[in-house]
């Protein structure tokens, strides 16, 4: 794969705090940390990179030999125990940044769930005690900028993902049986992400997650964590998987139905599609996320199944985290633009009839978005 430039990143970054008055940015989310570090980092830690553009890391101690050794691009200083905000305090004060304005990972507006390695609360006190003359703000925005568009290295490590996933997805849709379970089609994506080169389930929802049957169709129900509930003839299955190639993540879910669908089942399959086509459609570059949206929950809203078991969320972007922009809902301001990479999502949940997820990554290009797996976002029918 072609090698990235993790110096390059650090020196975008300082430019943009140069201009934005900002004395430095700590990023402790995961996703600054693997985007600016370039190896795998799940224990507490922090990026401190300052407008002069010096770039230091803050790491527990227990893992830090493993960082260092595996391709860390940066100093790496250990702590111990709860000393995360002491040492990040010394270093400020070291590179006399602590009186300035410092960006910190607190939130991110609009977004429903929290991105690993956000500031505690506690750990937000500690440093406004720590560092009296500091300005602290939210510097989410810093980085995720820069985040934003990837790089043809970065969407090279996304495809790949994506193509990781399709046949992980296949690799337990070609194991559905009459009988067989949850757990056990879970484990065979598994094994075959594994095998791939995936390092990490990322998911915070059970990693590979498997659902059947009724475990599909829960009102609002975005997760199925698999179980060992055996999956039965003339089934919707819920497939969705979450591989992890080089630090860079991927989303896939298709719907799979097991059998031959109902009447009822089948409206709600072609209410379903119809939307994920509208919305495959939409995404142009230029065009305001918040559109996109309006325009699918219209598609959803001419008919009553739609209106009713159709959510209005339509996924997120994909990095070096998932919880990420652009987040697909109406609350978002990011206008699309070449070198997004999104997990498309579609979702319709009606109870006792019809359970189906999309999380389809997709690269916005001058045309408009282009898959990255090769299934298309329709329900797969198996026998």
């Amino acid at each position: 794969m072609q090698p990235i430039d993790f110096g390059a990143r650090v020196r975008a970054l300082a430019a943009r705090l140069s201009a934005d008055g900002i004395a430095a940015y700590v990023g402790t989310r995961q996703a600054s940390l693997h985007y600016l570090c370039g190896t795998f980092m799940p224990w507490r830690g922090a990026v401190i990179v300052t407008a002069d553009g010096t770039c230091e890391v803050a790491y527990w101690a227990m893992d830090s030999e493993r960082i260092k050794a595996e391709g860390c691009a940066h100093p790496v200083l250990e702590f111990y125990g709860s000393g995360l905000i002491e040492l990040i305090a010394n270093r400020l004060a070291a590179r006399g940044a602590d009186r300035g304005h410092i960006g910190l990972d607190l939130a991110h507006p609009g977004a429903a769930q929290i991105a690993p390695g956000m500031l505690t609360a506690g750990e937000y006190l500690d440093l406004t005690v720590a560092m009296p003359q500091a300005k602290l703000v939210n510097g989410v925005r810093l980085i995720d900028d820069q985040m934003l568009i990837k790089s043809p290295a970065e969407i090279e490590r996304l495809r790949q993902a994506a193509h990781v996933a399709h046949n992980g997805f296949w690799a337990g849709a070609r194991a559905i049986r009459d009988g067989v379970t949850e757990n056990h089609i879970a484990g065979v994506v598994e094994a075959s992400i594994r095998d791939q080169g995936s390092t990490w389930a990322w998911s915070v929802t059970g990693g590979t997650e498997v659902g059947a049957g009724e475990r599909t169709a829960f009102y609002r129900g975005v997760t199925q964590q698999s179980t060992d509930r055996p999956i039965r003839a003339n089934e919707f299955v819920v497939i969705d998987l979450h591989p992890l190639i080089d630090l860079y993540m991927s989303d896939l879910s298709i719907p799979v139905f097991f059998g031959k669908p109902t009447p009822a089942q089948r409206d709600a399959i072609a209410c379903w599609e119809e939307t994920v086509a509208v919305m495959l459609d939409t995404l142009k570059p230029g065009r305001a996320v918040r559109d996109c949206v309006a325009t699918a929950v219209a598609a959803f809203g001419k008919s009553e199944i739609g209106k009713a078991y159709g959510l209005p969320l339509f996924g997120h972007g994909l990095g070096t985290c998932a919880r990420t922009r652009p987040f697909m809902n109406a609350s978002s301001d990011d206008v699309l633009a070449p070198g997004m990479v999104i997990a498309l999502g579609t979702h319709f949940y009606q109870p006792g009839v019809a359970g189906m997820r999309l999380e389809y990554p997709v690269l916005i290009t001058e045309k408009g978005a282009e898959a990255l797996a090769p299934t298309p976002p329709k329900v797969q029918m198996i026998a």
